[in-house]
This record gives C-alpha cells, sequence and structure tokens, in this order.
C-alpha cells in the first residue's frame, strides 16, 4: 500500500492540479455527499462518463509489446508524434491507474463517473464491480450505471427487449445499494443511452414493465438532439440529456462559437419542453470530437474556435461550460452537468490527461499525412482539461471571469 500510495502521489503531482486540503488522516476530502446521496443544493453536480473497457497492449510472438495497443483505434495514437495518456496505454482494471483517474477526477471537481455498462460477467461490468468499486480510493466518488443499449438491445431496425428486466435486476443486486452508487432523492440514478432510439414510439410497454418492477429508478433518458424536442418525448423520463454534443453542434457548425450557440439553443428548447411535462434536464458539454481512427463518415473537430485566430486550445469546452452547462443547469437534477467524457479516446472526446510532453502537431500517419487530423492542430494538451472543468466550475460565477469571447 505505501508502494501505491507513492505512485498515487506522483500522479496528482504529474497531474499539475492541486487537489484541496487534505485532512487530518492526510486523504483528499471526498466530494461524494454520505451514503451515495447527491448534494441537490450544489451550484454544479458534475458528473462524467467513464469508460472502463481497455485492455493491456499485447505481447508480440517475439516477447516484444505493441507500444500503442488500443491507442491504434484512437486518433492521438495516429499523430505524428502519438499523444498517449499519462499512464501510457494502459488496463483499465490497474489499480494504479485507477487512482490515478478518481485523484484526476477529484482534482477537476468532478462528483461522480456514469461508467459504460455492457451486460452482466462482461469486461466493463467486472472492471466496474470487482476494480473500481473495491478500490481504496473509489469512496472519494459516486458512480452511476450508463446503460449501454446498443450493446443490449438489440439493433435500431429491430430493437429487442428481452434483457432489460434481468439487466436491472442485476444492477439492483450489484450496485445500487452501494454506498457510493448515485441517488437523487432517494433513488438510484441510471443513464440510458440513445432513448431517443430505442423508446421513441416503442418500447412503452417494456418501459412500464421496468418502472412497475422497480419503481424507485431515477432514469435519465439520452433523448435531446437537434430542435424541436417534444414534451411528450421527455414524459416517461425523470430527467433528459444529450450525450451527443458534437452531432448537434460542432459537425454542423464546424468549431465555431456559432456551433456553441446552437447547443445553447437546443438547450433552451429542451429544457422548457421537459418542464412543461415535470421532467428535469440535465446539459452535457465536450471537449471536441474525433473517430476518424475507428470509423469513418464523420468530419474531425478540433478544441479550438477555427473562426477565432486568437482562440487557444480548450475555447470551445470552456465556452461550453459557460453557457450551455451553467445556463441550463436545472435544481430539479440536483444542478447536474455531464461531460462526454472523461477517457472516451476512440472519439477523442476524453478530457483525460496525455502525458503533455509533445509537440503541437497536423500530422498524422497517414498516406496523406492528414486524414485523421484534416490539417487541424492538435497540441499534447496535458492536464488542461481537468484545469478547464475545476476552474469553469467552481466559484467565482461565470459572469466574473475573464471571456474567451
Amino acid at each position: 500500500m505505501r508502494h501505491y500510495a507513492l505512485i498515487l502521489a506522483a500522479a496528482v503531482a504529474l497531474s499539475g492540479v492541486t487537489l484541496a486540503e487534505p485532512t487530518e488522516s492526510g486523504d483528499p476530502p471526498s466530494t461524494a455527499a454520505p451514503a451515495g446521496e447527491c448534494e441537490s443544493g450544489a451550484e454544479m453536480l458534475v458528473g462524467a462518463y467513464y469508460y472502463p473497457w481497455y485492455a493491456a497492449p499485447s505481447t508480440r510472438r517475439d516477447g516484444s509489446t505493441d507500444r500503442l495497443g488500443w491507442m491504434r483505434q484512437a486518433l492521438r495514437g495516429r499523430l505524428v508524434p502519438p499523444q498517449l495518456p499519462l499512464p501510457g496505454v494502459y488496463d483499465s482494471r490497474d489499480p494504479e491507474v485507477i487512482g490515478q483517474h478518481l485523484a484526476q477526477s477529484v482534482a477537476a471537481n468532478i462528483h461522480f463517473w456514469a461508467v459504460s455498462w455492457w451486460g452482466p460477467g462482461g469486461r466493463e461490468d467486472r472492471a466496474f464491480r470487482e476494480h473500481i468499486l473495491p478500490h481504496p480510493d473509489s469512496g472519494k466518488l459516486q458512480y452511476a450505471v450508463l446503460y449501454e443499449s446498443t450493446g443490449r438491445l438489440g439493433s435500431f431496425e429491430e430493437p429487442d427487449y428481452s434483457r432489460l428486466l434481468s439487466d436491472f435486476a442485476y444492477l439492483a443486486e450489484h450496485y445500487f445499494s452501494h454506498p457510493a452508487y448515485l441517488h437523487i432523492d432517494g433513488r438510484p440514478v441510471v443513464f440510458i443511452y440513445l432513448t431517443r432510439v430505442y423508446f421513441r414510439n416503442r418500447g412503452q410497454r417494456e418501459l412500464q414493465q421496468l418502472r412497475a418492477r422497480f419503481p424507485q429508478l431515477y432514469l435519465i433518458g439520452d433523448e435531446v438532439f437537434g430542435p424541436d424536442y417534444r414534451s411528450e418525448y421527455a414524459e416517461p423520463w425523470d430527467a433528459v440529456t444529450a450525450y451527443d454534443v458534437y452531432g448537434q453542434s460542432l459537425k454542423l457548425d464546424g468549431a465555431t462559437r456559432e456551433a456553441v450557440d446552437r447547443l445553447d439553443a437546443v438547450y433552451a428548447s429542451a429544457r422548457k419542453a421537459a418542464h412543461a411535462v415535470g421532467t428535469a434536464f440535465v446539459p452535457a458539454v465536450s471537449p471536441g470530437y474525433n473517430d476518424r481512427a475507428v470509423r469513418e463518415g464523420h468530419p474531425g473537430r478540433p478544441r479550438y474556435f477555427i473562426d477565432d485566430p486568437d482562440s487557444q486550445e480548450g475555447d470551445v469546452f470552456r465556452m461550453a461550460i459557460r453557457q450551455s452547462g451553467w445556463n441550463h443547469r436545472d435544481p430539479a437534477a440536483a444542478n447536474m452537468m455531464m461531460v462526454t467524457s472523461f477517457n472516451e479516446w476512440y472519439e477523442d472526446t476524453q478530457i483525460e490527461p496525455t502525458a503533455g510532453e509533445g509537440p503541437t502537431t497536423r500530422e498524422d500517419d497517414s498516406p496523406s499525412a492528414d486524414f485523421y487530423t484534416h490539417g487541424d492542430a492538435y497540441p499534447d494538451y496535458g492536464t488542461l482539461y481537468l484545469e478547464i472543468l475545476r476552474e469553469e466550475t467552481t466559484r467565482p460565477g461565470p459572469a466574473d471571469r475573464p471571456g474567451v469571447r
């Protein structure tokens, strides 16, 4: 344990972010409320989507290690030179990595992780249940499940809801009563991905069965995408949110201020529609997006404003928090704001630190040298996004901060 404590201390020091003053025991104070209950009076309850699906790099036949491993499917692994996570290409079950992620989250003013869950006994389930929750520092955060519908409910064309009730019975048995599990008004919180696909004009009978069997649930639907959100869509849920920030802002307008304004307008309309039927609203923000290393069809977006020659790395994230996060946080949902994401490297939405030692680059390892980057600049950003998140979600309020406009 002493060896682990030294590693954790070094990780926090490397992060460049100072934690709150330690308690008499020497541990940083927890940001989590007692027994998993959220702090309804908090000015902003910050959550981040967390992905425990990464495996350690494989060993080749000659005994050498594939240094890039899963980062070959991430933009940052294709850059020249690559920009790797601070701990390297890691295994999500590694206790030292989990400890670093917890320390970084506390330092960044993240209060809980919404952990990606793909079914009983899967890699993500075991990482969450057997490695994250038992970790000696796990009490510094709270946790909720992100129910991955695409892995549990079949195809978009032919949904299969047969596993829904048994899945939630499993979650109730293994997660909801854990002392660090996130509750709102005494009810365990579950995020359900792509409810706008699986439960809009279909799946209503199965959803009613879920409510009947587990009436205590606080369900947050991934509902909001684009303008003209309708109240009837929000009615089945306790709160609605938008996982996909990119598709309704940056994809349409590029990394511009117009994109942030568009998102702000979408959220204002959706919040109003949700409130009309007594449903709460949870805004979400994201630093950027580029999934070209894992799939084709989506234009990548940098993390600075391309319509402002003076814009700096991180300005898109900073302005989204100020405008879309603060403006639309909802007391009915404990003033929650979600970050997409802590560590979804495949889509380059992560705020997890890079090593921060390399140069800014526009070059990648494709034959054209810019297939992945589109020629945009990608700094090896280090701890920048943890610092932005903490700065922008703690006092003083956004109106009192120097602007990036």
